[in-house]
């Protein structure tokens, strides 16, 4: 019975972090039809000769050209076995396709490696077509994630270079060290293979940053993606409530989304400077609105001339936004005199009321 006591009083003296054994998910491939995820730095590359994504039969997937056809190898025995017609965009006449590219790897496992094809009057491109997929445990239920190889080469470990989505969104960061799961900041690891992640236990200081409560704007703020200046860390912010725990470093916003309706409006860093954080910090960002316009003009006698292609449009904290056409619902320029401050002109967006 003392043996038994001394036990359990030993167990509770432990640590927790002795205790919490490394957390390990599998991961499968999965390809999509419909590419609905969106890269915090999306690439395509040149399909030229073919794919070069390492395979047991060579560095590439072989293609050619057959007229207005791609004819490609798509399990790498070095000869050509599928023909594409391209889908051609009535509108806009670009043509894409979709391919899955399978084999064996260097090493023997088995590749599975979807792609998409485009082509907008010039040469064929490819990009990643697929993901590797998991579920993490926790109390509250299986944590969807998903890892992107965004620099398209083969591997899906690329710290700071490759992709993830945590959860259920569709906006993706950088593959990052750590993530939060279940609130708690955890480091990941994923093995070179690409069939398993683990994640521990996080031991480094700690900041808090906050980019959801001070966020000015009617609009939603679906995604805000930041990176440490290392390349090391990446976080979507937006998913928070409130402030989110991260590793200390200096972050900045890297790329996000603001929806309205249909509409969406694309988020750079801009002129936002860095975000310095040091261990115990806690940053609330006021960022948002008021936003304010900055554009280049020609003045011809008594006329100012400038295009509503041409104008930038910065946020509270010098964060840019993008494909925002304010037509319908233009700001007002007012064009003042620098001597008095009399307003000479007041100028909107053509098309709006």
């Amino acid at each position: 019975m003392l043996r038994a006591i001394s036990l359990i009083l030993l167990l509770i003296s432990m640590p927790s972090a002795a205790l919490a054994d490394a957390a390990s998910v599998n991961l499968r491939g999965r390809s999509y039809r419909k590419w609905t995820i969106q890269l915090p730095a999306p690439q395509w590359f040149a399909v030229g000769d073919g794919v070069r994504i390492r395979h047991a039969g060579g560095e590439k997937f072989a293609a050619r050209l057959d007229g207005n056809r791609l004819q490609f190898d798509t399990d790498g025995d070095g000869e050509f076995d599928r023909t594409i017609n391209p889908l051609i965009d009535a509108t806009t006449q670009a043509a894409s396709a979709r391919v899955i590219l399978e084999g064996k790897t260097a090493k023997g496992g088995k590749l599975r490696y979807a792609i998409r094809l485009r082509r907008d009057g010039g040469d064929w491109e490819w990009a990643p077509g697929g993901a590797l997929a998991g579920s993490i445990p926790t109390p509250a239920g299986p944590l969807p994630v998903r890892l992107i190889d965004q620099n398209g080469n083969g591997r899906f470990d690329d710290v700071g270079e490759d992709a993830m989505i945590v959860g259920t969104s569709n906006y993706a960061m950088f593959l990052s060290r750590t993530i939060v799961v279940d609130g708690q900041l955890r480091r990941l690891h994923v093995n070179p293979a690409g069939t398993a992640l683990t994640l521990t236990d996080y031991e480094g200081p700690t900041a808090a940053i906050d980019m959801t409560d001070a966020f000015e704007s009617k609009a939603v703020l679906l995604s805000a993606i930041v990176r440490s200046k290392d390349g090391l860390n990446s976080f979507d912010v937006a998913a928070f409530n409130g402030p989110a725990i991260v590793p200390v470093g200096a972050y900045r916003v890297v790329s996000g989304s603001l929806g309205l309706g249909t509409q969406r409006v694309r988020i750079g860093a801009g002129k936002m400077k860095p975000i310095e954080l040091a261990e115990g910090d806690k940053h609330k960002l006021h960022w948002g609105g008021p936003a304010r316009a900055e554009f280049a003009y020609d003045r011809r006698g008594g006329q100012i001339q400038f295009s509503p292609d041409a104008i930038q449009y910065y946020g509270a904290a010098g964060e840019e936004y993008f494909n925002w056409n304010p037509i319908g619902k233009s700001p007002q320029f007012r064009i003042k005199d620098l001597a008095t401050g009399a307003v000479l002109k007041v100028a909107i967006l053509p098309g709006s009321c």
